[in-house]
């Protein structure tokens, strides 16, 4: 038997299987998604099973597979996902292979100071071979025959493993007596795909407080009772407790929970509980979509519009894109839900279907209570200041927060930003203090007088005179969290305040105890960056403000008008939803804005008609395709250098000519440097129905970097930064 194996190592240049020859007899032969020990060159090298050939003409200078390591460590289905996945986005296929396996049942290799390797068994193997159990031939061994045992603390029962899930903010909602007419509805409508099996994809768009968590719990219900799992994604684990909480009421331990918090070990024993059937639940982050559920028959993406499901490292997948054809794959029911659909989304569902999925939109304009959407007030900063107010709230949203306090309920105030200020200025010179290593300016932070970078984190002292001209004036420019809670102090100076930011939930479980903090205060504030309008639910939340509304509108990115509509319109959702009123109060410099209208007017058409004729125009995402080809360097001119080559190189590819694509740059990047590390991008865009991916990929084969230069491939980018 010819046996091809793919290597365990990421370079594009071994971005192929390597064939092995298998002529033992005394021992079963390795079949497709084993792991096997093989020589590649001069050392042993670990690999992976991919294809198996009958063998007619056996050539002896191939190299025999050592051992076989482990069993069936992945299937058919997975490796066409991540074969589909390895051309889409123009990454390694082991890459995309290697998000479906737990590295802790995984054998691995370890050099010694001599220079020797080491094959070393997953623990529970090693453990059984100790014992002399039916792992004592580790090389022969299954997965599930190495980790059969059970472990003595299973997910469901321990809290670290568990992380959000085991430890409550609020008391759950039992299951209602009845949905609402639309909630039913929707329901209805998903009935048939789920009992027939067939993959469809629908967007719930329901507004916020709409029931769409309900209708998930739900239709998981219909397809447990078909013997088939289902798995449910949310944006980030840590900041949507109460959704894991209602899915652990509602299911118990048949829930598993994946996120990044997890060790490998408990990592693996959720794996290993959710391959032997214990649970067909999953609820986790984007990285939930590679569980081994067998005879999955449901995909829920909670909140689908959010960048966090976009990957920023290689593989750069879309859970969104890996979602529908693991749905295609599986012959499962793709649910997308959200209370500001993406563009993309919506664009699928007005065609009617998507490139791989039939489509259908479900809308929920209505929230379950009956009661109304809060009203928005806009309020025009530049007035504000004309007005003689210096403060960062306006007139009207001291007098709401006053009103909030006198009458003992809550209020949540957002914030687009992190720190204290953006930045330090001298006022004689204009000196900005930058980092030393990227070129963006060091932020200010109360919090120990620092200077931070947040690309690299290099924290410096803040000077006590100005680095080029020694005047004492310095000042600070812009407005931070810290900011705004001391400011806040100032204005009721006996009002409890939770902060959640990135500085305040570094620990474990800080974002859960700083919600519990918020929930079980009888008044308070939540003031928060972007983090607080996802997916929370306070039902005494009656007052939202938005210090600063217009600070993602200024970014250069061609989202920056869908991104800030939906993160207003998601924080806004979180005023009013119980049985008190809610007032929303948006502050900014640009009142005439179409997104910040859009969301005044709780109506994404406003916004929406506009970008659909920017983006048709322009080429861009949903009516097009883009790519973005990083390259990095500390030797900015040797970066520079093969940038300007690949431009040339990437024109002159008659493949890219042919299927029309347009290359844009070379040039650097918004953020030129970082991590000291030079950086330039060229962009590549396309027609609706030509795949940049595989294109890209082979223009790539032909062109090698020079020693230093690093190559990033971001097809469909979030960030172009």
């Amino acid at each position: 038997m010819l046996i091809n194996v793919l290597l365990d190592i990421p370079a594009r240049a071994l971005d192929a299987p390597f064939s092995y020859s298998w002529t033992r007899a005394d021992e079963p032969a390795p079949q497709m998604g084993d792991c096997v020990l093989v020589e590649f060159g001069p050392r042993p090298a670990l690999g992976y099973v991919v294809g198996i050939e009958l063998w007619a003409a056996p050539d002896p200078n191939t190299k025999p597979i050592e051992r076989v390591l482990a069993r069936q460590v992945f299937d058919e289905k997975n490796l066409r996902l991540a074969s589909w996945m390895a051309s889409y986005y123009a990454a390694p296929l082991i890459s995309c292979l290697r998000l479906f396996l737990a590295p802790a049942l995984l054998p691995r290799l370890k050099k010694s100071a001599e220079d020797r390797y080491e094959v070393i068994m997953p623990a529970k193997a090693r453990k059984k071979k100790a014992d002399g159990g039916a792992g004592e031939s580790p090389e022969g061994a299954s997965p599930d025959e190495t980790h059969a045992e059970t472990a003595p603390e299973g997910a469901q029962s321990h809290p670290e493993a568990r992380g959000v899930a085991g430890r409550a903010a609020r008391p759950v909602a039992p299951k209602p007596e009845r949905l609402s007419p639309e909630q039913a509805a929707a329901l209805e409508a998903l009935a048939p795909a789920l009992a027939a099996e067939v993959a469809r994809a629908f967007v719930i768009a329901g507004v916020t407080g709409s029931g769409k968590t309900e209708i998930y719990l739900q239709a998981i219900e219909q397809v447990l009772a078909r013997g088939r799992t289902a798995l449910t994604l949310v944006p980030e684990i840590s900041l949507t407790p109460q959704t894991v909480e209602r899915y652990r009421a509602r299911f118990g331990d048949q829930v598993a929970v994946l996120h990044s918090r997890l060790t490998p070990r408990q990592r693996a024993n959720e794996f290993e509980r959710i391959r032997a059937g214990a649970a067909p639940v999953v609820v986790g982050a984007r990285s939930a979509l590679f569980a081994p559920l067998q005879d999955l028959g449901l995909i829920v993406i909670d909140e689908e519009h959010d960048g966090s499901y976009k990957q920023n490292n290689s593989p750069r997948y879309h859970a969104r894109e890996v979602a529908e054809h693991l749905a295609a794959l599986q012959g499962a029911t793709l649910v997308l839900g959200s209370a500001t659909p993406s563009l993309e989304s919506l664009h699928a569902a007005q065609q009617g279907a998507s490139a791989v999925l039939p489509y259908t939109k479900l809308t929920l304009k209505e929230r379950v209570n009956g009661r109304p959407l809060p009203p928005v007030t806009v309020i025009d900063l530049t007035g504000e200041f004309e007005s003689g107010n210096r403060s960062m709230f306006s007139a009207q949203l001291q007098q709401e927060l006053k009103a909030v306090h006198k009458r003992g309920e809550k209020a949540m105030l957002l914030l687009n930003r992190r720190g204290f200020a953006s930045f330090l200025l001298c006022r004689e010179c204009g000196y900005v203090p930058h980092c030393e290593s990227c070129s963006t300016s060091l932020s200010y932070h109360a919090a120990g007088n620092t200077l931070r970078c947040h690309q690299c984190n290099a924290i410096l002292r803040v000077p006590d005179k100005c680095p080029e001209c020694g005047s004492p004036y310095l000042r600070k420019f812009g407005v931070g969290t810290q900011q705004v809670e001391e400011e806040l102090r100032r204005l009721i100076p006996d009002w409890p305040i939770v902060r959640m930011d990135r500085d305040t939930t570094t620990g474990a479980h800080a974002h859960e105890e700083l919600l519990r903090e918020f929930q079980e205060l009888d008044s308070g504030v939540l003031v928060g960056t972007q983090m607080i309008a996802k997916g929370l639910d306070f039902p005494d939340v009656t007052l939202v403000g938005v210090v600063t509304a217009d600070i993602t509108l200024n970014l250069p990115d061609f989202r920056a008008p869908e991104r800030t509509y939906q993160l207003l319109e998601q924080v806004a959702g979180r005023a009013g939803r119980a049985d008190l009123p809610g007032t929303v109060i948006v502050q900014t410099y640009l009142p005439e804005e179409s997104a910040i209208m859009a969301a005044a007017h709780h109506d994404e058409e406003q916004l929406y008609a506009q970008e659909r004729r920017l983006r048709a125009g322009l080429q861009y995402p949903p009516y097009g395709h883009l790519c973005n080809v990083l390259l990095t360097s500390a030797d900015k001119q040797r970066a520079a250098d093969y940038a300007a080559e690949l431009g040339t190189t990437l024109r002159a590819d008659a493949a890219l000519q042919a299927a029309g694509v347009q290359i844009l740059g070379p040039t650097p990047c918004i953020i030129e440097r970082a991590k000291k590390l030079w950086r330039f991008h060229l962009m590549l865009k396309s027609g609706p129905q030509t795949a940049l991916g595989p294109l890209v990929k082979a223009a790539l084969q032909v062109t090698k970097p020079p020693r230093g230069v690093n190559i990033a491939v971001d097809v469909d980018p979030y960030e172009t930064m």
